[in-house]
């Protein structure tokens, strides 16, 4: 079924800051418990920060806090198995560092005032549960129409093909009328006008960007390693 989005505002969000030079290396440090491993990395990169998982293909990256200068007295690992990776600690004009952290999704209402916590019983599909959320970059505004065109009007003359154009009340007011598809591609239309890797694609191996289709004809498969736009998930927003 084709729906048209007569009142979308979207938001947009970032994996909190890898840049595309560095997305592309996990470093591993397989050291065995309490040995030493050394990381090396471009001199020239400032305002980054060293942060470290035991998965990357599930990863809950956290500060490097066992890790140390090399003209330290000692080099300790307190993991069996690690890798680590460069986080930009900068943020992106425009946007706003929605720190990693946990909370409770689901059908579950906090009433801050009395302190107490309640749930919808009209709901029964959507039990509370607790979900890790990693830290990402989000847009402060929503997405102007003028700022639509803008990226719009470049995506069209590059190979995308939208099947909304988009509307707005005013240039300085969110765009509308556009379907959830014209938003994931406008994302990464965006990406590749700034210069970051897409997110979404239309392949398995992200070998094909999504630029093109609709629900009826176009499969779609998500990059998260990718530092491009995307559209932020039902847990972050």
């Amino acid at each position: 079924m084709r729906t048209k989005l007569n009142s979308l505002m979207i938001v947009l969000a970032l994996l909190a800051g890898v840049s595309c030079a560095l997305a592309q290396v996990l470093i591993p440090s397989n050291a065995p418990a309490g040995g030493q491993s050394i990381l090396y990395w471009p001199s020239s990169p400032t305002n980054y920060l060293l942060q470290t998982t035991a998965n990357p293909a599930a990863p809950n990256w956290m500060t490097a806090s066992n890790a140390v200068p090399i003209n330290a007295v000692a080099v300790t690992n307190a993991l069996p198995a690690a890798f680590f990776r460069l986080k930009q600690t900068t943020i992106p004009p425009g946007m706003a560092l929605i720190p990693a952290g946990w909370f409770r999704i689901g059908n579950y209402i906090v009433d801050n005032f009395y302190n107490t916590a309640t749930n919808d019983p009209d709901i029964t599909d959507a039990l509370p549960t607790n979900v890790y959320v990693s830290a990402f970059y989000m847009d402060v505004n929503l997405v102007s129409y003028s700022q639509w065109q803008t990226v719009y009007n470049w995506a069209t003359s590059n190979g995308y093909a939208f099947r909304y154009p988009g509307s707005g009340n005013a240039t300085n007011q969110p765009v509308f009328s556009m379907d959830w598809y014209d938003a994931v591609k406008w994302c990464n239309a965006r990406s590749q006008q700034a210069g970051l890797m897409p997110v979404y694609y239309a392949d398995v191996g992200f070998t094909q960007v999504l630029n093109n289709g609709d629900f009826n004809d176009a499969a779609l498969y998500v990059n998260w390693s990718a530092n491009g736009y995307r559209l932020p998930t039902e847990a972050e927003w």
